[in-house]
């Protein structure tokens, strides 16, 4: 039985792979509304007709249309085949009054046939379709299919079903092509697909075959599969920003929402996703990717399957029909508590084209009330040479009087947790015993632990335990602390109080006074710089200034012993713009001595230096001049 509910739930997750899980709500078509309105002031011509555009799709009225269209008119005077898409594909949506010029015609149509890629065929013929020409669909046909062979990348091909769209007679050499394309998606965890260049690529590739597919009146080469796969992806692309991408986003869903092929089912929950006795049903509802209903319909619970376990708790029961939605009273199945996967079908007598209508799985929790029952608290001696003293207590009361309980003593509570409607004992995901001393507020935490009989037991030696109470004797608060994912009471239960008497270690601070000060103001942390080094005795820096001093002072001497010869002196410009300079660099490096930096100083040094090297160079030219005319 245990393997064929295994095999059983193993089929019906295959099956979920086709399942949407959401849908765009009001809440992201509302956000879509007003990213589209915010591209309504751009100067962009592809902005305005993708803003425009958007907004009919949400069938939301276009503010000052007449605005738009005189904005429109003003674009039409270009004879860029994408302008005039854009502004075609605007126009016709706003029923603006515009058309193209004889040359503008002439020149779309001469684009179309001497085009040497897709993408200026797509424009071209966008733009012309959007005006109310008439296409030379074998014109049209020949171009591109010749475009398709220097250029079969995927987008090119998603513009390529787009035009062929828009022809008549035979396309079937590009309807062809839609299979060739499919297989080049790429699968994202076995749950969606998207082509390479994301979900503008995607959705100009799947909104292409399929309008293309209604041209031609067949199916396109698309599996259900594929197209619940490409539905998710888009799904979950509903968090897109750009006015371009919400725009792809809204051309796309709008065609998987309503088509002669394929109809994405998205089978989601529409009340909280938990029952309980008080709450037995649970309500879902079937869509189509953009949140409408899909007509009448039957829903069928395939099973219901406890993840815990795997246990079937129910299969092929049918769902209520109740305002829009669908309810199920899983209650009426008896489940025990936990989360259970609901498999879910929904089929119509008379629409084939659902697809993702099969195996959709659900969530929900069954939540159960639980009682604390058989509780006892006391003390018993640490080495056990004398048996516990317990004392029994009734939830939610508290126990009378306080326990005293010392370092020689262990503190031992007891409880078990009852389901009250199986009357089963159970096992919850967090059972705590919290203690906190009054005086401090310091809480402590402890586990209690479940035996093998599903019977809790808190076994606290405070003996072995004081060093994780910091030591700090006095008076404390116990509570139970009951909680699980899947219970409707979650519990705080302030069992008793107690006097605690920790030994405190005879070397050192008490614990308690280590206690307080944890949470006592610290002192203010200063930065401290290093103290400077001891300077050196007057003696030996007066010294060194002699020394330094002397070598000058020795100059003058022997100058003037030996006499200064003036007879080469000149007092020309030149001459008195040298030593000028030639002094202002002494200065110059007196000033860094005292009080100029290095940069400062090659900064200064740059600007007297150049006076001082012109200067310098005419000053000897006129020396050298002078010494040559006397050898003469």
């Amino acid at each position: 039985m245990r393997l064929t509910a295994l095999t059983f739930n193993i089929l019906l997750l295959c099956a979920s792979a086709l399942g949407i899980t959401s849908f765009l709500n009001s809440n992201d078509q509302s956000r879509f509304k007003d990213i589209l309105l915010s591209g309504l002031n751009s100067d962009d011509t592809g902005s305005l007709d993708y803003a425009i555009r958007g907004l009919t799709f949400l069938e939301s009225d276009v503010p000052n249309k007449n605005n738009l269209c005189q904005k429109l008119k003003t674009k039409l005077e270009s004879q860029a085949p994408e302008t005039l898409f854009h502004v075609g594909k605007a126009s016709a949506s706003l029923n603006c009054a515009l058309q193209l010029s004889n040359t503008q015609k002439e020149t779309l149509e001469t684009t179309i046939t001497a085009s040497k890629g897709v993408s200026e065929i797509f424009f071209a013929t966008g733009a012309l379709s959007s005006f109310g020409a008439t296409l030379d669909a074998p014109k049209v046909l020949k171009a591109l299919n010749a475009a398709l062979k220097k250029d079969d990348s995927i987008s090119s091909l998603g513009q390529a079903f787009q035009v062929a769209s828009l022809l008549d007679g035979d396309v079937s050499t590009v309807f062809g092509r839609i299979e060739d394309v499919v297989v080049q998606a790429d699968q994202i965890d076995g749950k969606m697909l998207q082509f390479e260049g994301g979900l503008s690529v995607t959705a100009l590739v799947i909104s292409g075959a399929y309008k293309l597919a209604n041209t031609v009146g067949q199916a396109p080469f698309i599996s259900k599969e594929q197209a619940n796969k490409f539905a998710e992806y888009f799904v979950s692309r509903k968090s897109v920003q750009t006015i371009k991408g919400v725009y792809y986003l809204l051309e796309v869903t709008s065609i998987l929402a309503d088509n002669a092929f394929h109809i994405p089912v998205a089978i989601t929950l529409a009340s909280k996703a938990a029952v309980s006795k008080s709450e037995p049903k649970f309500q879902v509802k079937v869509t189509n990717i953009l949140g409408k209903n899909l007509g009448s319909l039957t829903v069928i619970a395939d099973s219901a399957t406890r993840t815990l376990d795997d246990a079937v708790v129910l299969s092929q029961k049918q769902l209520t029909p109740k305002d829009g939605s669908f309810e199920l009273d899983l209650m009426s199945s008896n489940p025990g508590k936990g989360v259970y996967r609901v498999a879910l079908s929904a089929s119509s007598s008379d629409d084939t084209r659902l697809v993702g209508n099969v195996g959709a799985i659900v969530e929900v929790k069954v939540l159960t009330k639980i009682a604390i029952e058989e509780t006892e608290i006391g003390t018993a001696d640490s080495d056990q040479s004398t048996a516990a003293k317990l004392r029994k207590i009734t939830y939610p009361k508290k126990l009378d009087g306080s326990l005293e309980a010392d370092s020689h003593q262990k503190l031992i509570l007891k409880f078990v947790l009852r389901d009250t409607l199986s009357k089963e004992l159970v096992t919850v995901h967090q059972a705590f015993v919290r203690l906190t001393h009054r005086e401090s507020q310091q809480e402590i935490f402890f586990v209690a632990e479940p035996d093998v009989n599903d019977a809790y037991k808190f076994d606290l030696d405070l003996a072995t335990k004081a060093k994780d109470f910091l030591y700090l004797s006095g008076h404390y608060s116990m509570d139970l602390i009951i909680g699980d994912a899947v219970i409707e009471n979650p519990t705080v239960w302030q069992i008793a109080e107690l006097q605690l008497s920790f030994v405190t270690p005879s070397s050192g601070q008490p614990k308690s006074s280590k206690a307080i000060e944890m949470y006592q103001m610290k002192p203010e942390i200063k930065h401290m710089f290093r103290e400077p080094e001891k300077r050196p005795p007057g003696i030996v820096s007066n010294t060194f200034t002699l020394l330094a001093i002397l070598p000058f002072v020795i100059f003058i001497v022997l100058v003037s012993r030996l006499g200064v010869n003036f007879s080469s002196l000149s007092f020309s410009l030149s001459a008195l713009g040298f030593h000028l300079s030639i002094g202002g660099i002494f200065v110059l490096f007196v000033s860094f001595w005292l009080y100029l930096n290095m940069f400062q100083t090659l900064k200064l040094l740059v600007v007297i230096a150049i006076p001082a090297f012109v200067s310098g160079n005419y000053m000897l030219t006129q020396i050298a001049a002078k010494r040559r005319g006397a050898t003469k």
